[in-house]
């Protein structure tokens, strides 16, 4: 089982045990995981010197036409990050005709990924396919003219695989704060010190990996897909308001049990003007007390996502990373109202009372924000209509990869990008 998974489950255990109260049993957990990563993600000085030698040996332009991606182990091609990091791989197989072989870290079905993927993308159907079962599996690799890791465990291994002329971070996230201040974050604040060129998802995050790690990188918008995210009329005007959570418990950032505690004071609060339905994994509300508060319908499609928000009046949406992720592009093309909370990084989509609503970091302001969100008609229309005018410049993905690839080939003379505010 991938470590983050596995991080995961342990968490989900402990979460669910009384003693947490005193802190102490969360804290004996992510101990005894954090020493077993620290001796699973390790690197010397020596392989990082060798590593950065190398990157520096090969600056200057070069025709990238065989990349090699690290890629974590996963379950669906059509989670967020993922279905990115393949459609950038199409990208550039299509427009710059790069051969891609994907090296998947893990214990997964060789055959169900190749399925997966090229029916998702077709044109990566024949792209070559490695399952890398340890680390020293990567010195039997053929050579390639850039790698491109894409999850801080992935960090390790591009770092070690040196048959190549030049190293790529594909950074879609803040990950270090995916984990409590300790050694796990250590670890992965480690990894954006490697040295390696970084494809950002975001301006905030090239922002960062070059402010505050010395690196260098371009990046990109994301984009949302406006033929299966779009709204619609409503017709049924005699129904509660209905309200969609995006609840994950066991990713943090996400901020399930805050969202948790605000939908709990609305529904108190509203009683039978609000349903509250909730997606984004699988979790039973009644082993949480939830019953008759929220509905929730675990993991869904791409289309069956899009149909439900086109339902809802109110989305809520919570994110403490450095990313917005992909949910408040999608709630917004799809006509739904964007409640989140306030993140100074999302700031170049986000803006409050003009296309969204932002609340604090707390259970009865984000129950207020929301209640103000379904009971002013009014300000829902005109920010709806604003957030349907905001998306409609972050659809077109070629657009946003075009630059990338230049980029890749020679990154020392790229000019910076103009960021434009919406």
């Amino acid at each position: 089982m991938h470590l983050r998974n596995r991080f995961k489950d342990t968490i989900n255990r402990v979460l669910k045990q009384p003693k947490l109260t005193t802190g102490s049993t969360f804290y004996e957990a992510y101990s005894s995981e954090a020493a077993n990563i620290a001796g699973w993600f390790d690197f010397t000085k020596e392989e990082l010197d060798i590593s950065k030698k190398l990157i520096e040996q090969n600056r200057g332009y070069l025709n990238i036409k065989k990349v090699a991606w690290f890629i974590p182990d996963f379950n669906n091609v059509f989670w967020g990050g993922i279905y990115t990091i393949f459609r950038f791989a199409a990208h550039l197989k299509e427009k710059n005709s790069v051969q891609n072989c994907f090296v998947i870290i893990g214990n997964v079905q060789k055959e169900k990924i190749v399925k997966s993927m090229g029916n998702a993308f077709p044109v990566l159907k024949d792209e070559k396919i490695c399952i890398l079962g340890s680390e020293s599996e990567i010195h039997r690799m053929g050579e390639f003219d850039a790698t491109i890791c894409t999850l801080w465990t992935t960090a390790y291994h591009s770092l070690k695989f040196n048959k190549t002329k030049r190293k790529f971070y594909f950074i879609q996230d803040f990950e270090p704060l995916f984990y409590p201040a300790g050694s796990i974050y250590g670890q992965t604040d480690a990894t954006y010190k490697f040295g390696f060129y970084g494809i950002a998802n975001t301006m905030t995050l090239k922002d960062i990996y070059e402010k505050q790690y010395n690196g260098k990188a371009e990046y990109f918008t994301p984009c949302v897909n406006t033929y299966i995210f779009h709204p619609e009329p409503t017709t049924n005007l005699d129904r509660p308001f209905t309200v969609f959570f995006y609840a994950r418990p066991g990713h943090p950032r996400n901020g399930f049990e805050l969202g948790i505690a605000a939908l709990k004071k609305l529904k108190n609060r509203m009683r039978n003007k609000v349903k509250i339905i909730t997606a984004g994994a699988n979790w039973s509300p009644h082993e949480l007390g939830l019953e008759g508060v929220v509905e929730n319908l675990g993991l869904l499609s791409y289309e069956e996502t899009a149909e439900l928000y086109r339902t809802c009046d109110v989305g809520l949406v919570m994110m403490f990373t450095r990313h917005p992720s992909y949910i408040p592009l999608e709630l917004m093309a799809s006509g739904c109202l964007v409640v989140t909370n306030l993140n100074p990084a999302n700031t170049w989509l986000l803006h409050d009372r003009t296309n969204c609503l932002l609340s604090h970091a707390s259970a009865s302001s984000l129950c207020d924000t929301i209640e103000e969100g379904l009971t002013d008609a009014e300000q829902r229309k005109k920010l709806t209509a604003n957030a349907l005018i905001t998306v409609r410049k972050y659809t077109d993905w070629d657009v946003e990869f075009g630059p990338i690839y230049s980029f890749m080939c020679d990154p020392d003379s790229m000019p910076k990008k103009i960021k434009i505010e919406s």
